[in-house]
Order: C-alpha cells, then sequence, then structure tokens
C-alpha cells in the first residue's frame, strides 16, 4: 500500500474515539435492493441476458448508507430524511433500526415513494438497476420539522454531514439556515454534494466533491493538475469552506485548505470491483475522524483507507472498525 505517514497505532488511537463520537446525517435516505445470480442464456423474446436468480439481499444506500458506514466504525449516529408510507420505507426503518441509527429525525410522507434503487447483479457485475424515486421538495411540515430538530440538537453532535442525492430532502432556504447555527456552535458541517448545488453549501466546513462534480461548477474538464488547484481554491474563497476535498478515483484524493495549502493522498486501492457507496465512505469516515478530534489530513488519510477497502466488494458496503485498522499492517 502506498505510505501514508500514519502508524498502526496512531490510528488506533483514533478509532478508540470513535465510540464516543456522535454524527447526524442530513439527506436523502434511500433502499438499495439487490438480485443475484447467474446468466446462462439470451432471452428468446430481445437481446438481453436472462439473470436466473438464485439470492436477494437489501442495504441501506444514500444518506442512509453514510449513516451505516458511521455505525461500523462505533460512531453514534442519527439520520435526518424522509421515507413514503410504503414497503420499501417500512423495509428502510427496519435496517435503520436493526443498526440503532437513531431515526427522530426521519420523517414519514404518506404520498411520497421511497427512494428504492434496485440492481441486478450477475456474475460480481451488474446488469441492470432500476430506480423508483419521488424527486420533489419535502412538505413545508416536514421542512420544518427536520430543520428545527437538527438546530435544536447541535449540541447533541460532534458534526453533520450533509448527503445531498438531489431527491428533494436538501434545500437551499433551509440548509443555509442550518448551517449557519452550526457555524456559530463552532460545529463542523461536511458536505457530500450534488451537480448544481453547490452554492447552497456556502458556510460549510468540507465538501467532498469528486472530479467531474468539481468540474460541473465551472463547465470545464479537469484535466490538467493545475487547472484542479485553480479551480480548488476557487470553490473554498466563494463558498467560503475550510477545506475542498476532491476524490480522484484511481488518482486519490486532492485537499485544498483555506490557508493555500494543497495536499495529495494517493490511492490505496489494489483491487476495484465496485464504486458503489464509495463517496458515502469517505465522508462517512472523515467526519467521524473530524468528530472525534484527529487533525483533517489524518481524518482524511483514514477515509481515503476505507474507500479503499470497500470498493473491493461488490455493492453498497460498509467497513468495520478492525478491519480499518487492520489494512494499516
Amino acid at each position: 500500500m502506498a505510505n501514508t505517514g500514519l502508524s498502526k497505532a496512531r490510528v488506533e488511537m483514533y478509532l478508540s474515539k470513535f465510540a464516543s463520537s456522535r454524527v447526524c446525517v442530513l439527506g436523502d435516505v434511500m433502499l438499495d435492493r439487490y438480485f443475484w445470480g447467474e446468466v446462462e442464456r439470451i432471452s428468446p423474446e430481445a437481446p438481453v441476458p436472462v439473470v436466473r436468480v438464485n439470492r436477494r439481499s437489501s442495504r441501506l444506500g444514500g444518506a442512509a448508507n453514510v449513516a451505516a458506514n458511521l455505525c461500523a466504525v462505533g460512531v453514534e449516529a442519527a439520520v435526518a430524511g424522509v421515507i413514503g408510507d410504503d414497503p420499501a420505507g417500512h423495509e428502510l426503518g427496519e435496517l435503520l433500526e436493526g443498526l440503532r441509527i437513531d431515526t427522530e429525525c426521519l420523517v414519514v410522507e404518506n404520498a411520497r415513494e421511497t427512494t428504492e434503487k434496485v440492481r441486478i447483479i450477475a456474475q460480481s457485475q451488474q446488469v441492470v438497476r432500476a430506480d423508483f424515486e419521488t424527486e420533489s421538495p419535502l412538505s413545508e411540515s416536514s421542512k420544518r420539522r427536520i430543520v428545527s430538530n437538527i438546530i435544536d440538537g447541535v449540541d447533541r453532535f460532534d458534526a453533520l454531514i450533509v448527503s445531498d442525492y438531489g431527491k428533494g430532502v436538501v434545500q437551499e432556504a433551509h440548509l443555509r439556515e442550518i448551517i449557519r447555527a452550526w457555524k456559530k456552535h463552532d460545529k463542523p458541517v461536511l458536505v457530500d454534494p450534488h451537480v448544481g448545488h453547490f452554492k447552497w453549501y456556502h458556510g460549510s466546513t468540507i465538501v467532498t466533491p469528486n472530479t467531474k462534480e468539481a468540474a460541473s461548477c465551472y463547465g470545464v474538464s479537469l484535466d490538467r493538475e493545475e487547472l484542479l488547484s485553480s479551480i480548488g481554491f476557487r470553490m473554498i474563497e466563494e463558498l467560503d469552506l475550510k477545506a475542498l476535498l476532491v476524490t480522484r478515483g484511481e488518482d486519490g484524493m486532492s485537499l485544498f485548505l483555506d490557508d493555500q495549502k494543497q495536499i495529495h493522498i494517493p490511492t490505496v486501492a489494489k483491487e476495484v470491483y465496485d464504486v458503489t457507496g464509495a463517496g458515502d465512505t469517505v465522508i462517512g469516515i472523515l467526519a467521524a475522524g473530524i468528530a472525534s478530534g484527529a487533525p483533517l489530513i489524518d481524518a482524511v488519510v483514514v477515509a481515503n483507507q476505507a474507500a479503499g477497502e470497500v470498493v473491493k466488494e461488490v455493492g453498497t458496503s460498509t467497513i468495520t472498525r478492525d478491519k480499518l485498522l487492520n489494512s494499516f499492517e
């Protein structure tokens, strides 16, 4: 693996503090449903493979997967979002309850469809995905309930994650209100952004776009290192951020700080089977590190290490504290 500059003993010290940390996740919760099987023939009805399904599974997705990543490493997690009064919503609620994730800020809207992503996997390869979702903004009553709970509960948490998948939970006006309140209490706000919403995150602590998302802000292609640096520092200034973390796939991560420093962290992934949910892992572990008092650069290195492990798995996945620690051998 790449030399991260972190000893296993130091990582263990950070991880030991996770259990006393509390993080709230605001965003679009989803149910990830999987059908696993094998392709044995092509359909006579159309030129498509016929997948013989031999196993089914359901996992937390979106903001719920961020909370699951926090839970897996021992952090006390709460989730704020919306589900529908439907079978997918009920199943999602049961999965959250099974992990003891706090759902006090999870709102049920009867007329809303729970966001559900259905994937068919054959021989460890995704064949097709079907999405069921409602992208309309929350009702006013749901919005006020979530906002008031998060603002009133600022003293209960060590960090807030905004997991914006563009499904209607995260809206500019109430997000600005939340960021102001958390900033007033000197509590960190981390944002996993959605394309087109970057101006909404003004005043947050750190935003974690991938290369494509960062490039979309200025309508450019980030094919040169110097252009990435220029955009990184420009975004920090325009959004009044403390830091910007650009995830770059096989090229690792680039961290930009408000004091004009830039740090590159190389990837540690040796095998990549599926990047589904890797961004959720990055921001979850990053928030866990910051919430437990780790320096930002060390928290980024640990998050990078965690992402390198979860991409070895097929489908949405999390990493345990022990597995994360052992990956630093």
